[in-house]
């Protein structure tokens, strides 16, 4: 399968390359990411959820396996901050780290062509479910413990602004679109299939590229080091192996969930994704692990180009 993963992997490098010799600018940077975030991958996430059939939204095998990674991982990541002797609220951002991959950028485009179209359903949903929890988690905890600095921010108020501004986010907004049509069965006039579908199918692509675009940004090499290798290489073995893992043993052993089931597959393939950008998009907004993160991000993605490869393989 490695015909499958490497086409992927291109792209991206593509993207990193052209970014390195054109010398983007942040504007333009943030114009493809843009593009991306709030119309693409919105209008492929829409379609795939507002045609589907109700039962496929509440495959409830498919939400607790990946939830139960996701949970595992994240806890798993605040023992390692624990034991390295990172505190509160700082040790979120290890505990994101460990459990919050590249679902958006790189799961989608990624199952959609391993699987086929059928996929991208529980893509989507997986999409939401790995980045609502982390999301929310670091903002919470990072406001409950600065509420000493905000006498008159209540922890009903950090919870309320953690809540919406996942909300707000475009991806988990065209995903409650999709949800409303398919709830209240409504048909979805065909110019809006066709509109949706015309943009949706750059998001693959563009996704790809925008990755390399943000993973040439990041500033690795001067700070890579046998110590700081020693002590990111935990991280990305929990988000890897030990997410994908977990979700494989509660999918199969706990709920029997079949190897030719698409949402057992699109469940194990987002789990064993590399460690999202998002990471970094937050570790640089607290001023705390970018360094740690970006190392992370890059020697993650070195690593699932074998690991994927051979969780596909397993598959086919």
């Amino acid at each position: 399968m490695i015909t499958t993963i490497l086409p992927i992997f291109l792209v991206i490098l593509v993207g990193f390359i052209f970014a390195k010799k054109e010398k983007f600018t942040n504007e333009a940077e943030q114009l493809i990411n843009s593009y991306v975030l709030n119309i693409a991958l919105p209008a492929l996430l829409f379609l795939s959820i507002a045609q589907a059939n109700i039962k496929e939204l509440l495959r409830y095998d498919f939400l607790i396996s990946t939830l139960s990674g996701i949970f595992v991982a994240y806890i798993l990541g605040i023992i390692l901050a624990f034991i390295i002797k990172v505190k509160s609220p700082q040790s979120s951002l290890v505990g994101m780290a460990s459990c919050y991959g590249t679902t958006g950028y790189m799961g989608i485009p990624l199952v959609i062509i391993a699987f086929g179209t059928i996929s991208a359903v529980p893509a989507a949903i997986a999409t939401i479910l790995h980045n609502i929890p982390a999301i929310m988690t670091v903002i919470i905890t990072y406001g409950v413990m600065n509420q000493k600095n905000e006498k008159k921010v209540t922890t009903f108020d950090i919870i309320k602004s953690a809540f919406l501004i996942t909300l707000k986010n475009p991806l988990t907004l065209s995903v409650l679109a999709g949800m409303l049509f398919t709830i209240f069965n409504i048909a979805l006039p065909k110019i809006l299939i066709t509109f949706s579908s015309f943009l949706g199918s750059a998001a693959g692509p563009t996704a790809l590229f925008a990755l390399g675009l943000g993973l040439a940004k990041l500033n690795i090499y001067e700070h890579l080091s046998v110590n700081k290798l020693l002590k990111i290489f935990p991280v990305v073995f929990i988000k890897i192996i030990i997410q994908s893992l977990v979700t494989f043993l509660v999918g199969y052993y706990i709920f029997n969930m079949s190897l030719d089931d698409v949402y057992f597959k699109t469940a194990i393939i987002m789990a064993a994704l590399p460690v999202g950008a998002g990471v970094y998009v937050f570790a640089n907004k607290y001023n705390y692990y970018k360094e740690e993160s970006s190392i992370a991000i890059i020697m993650s993605l070195i690593i699932t180009l074998l690991t994927l490869t051979y969780i596909l393989d397993i598959f086919q």
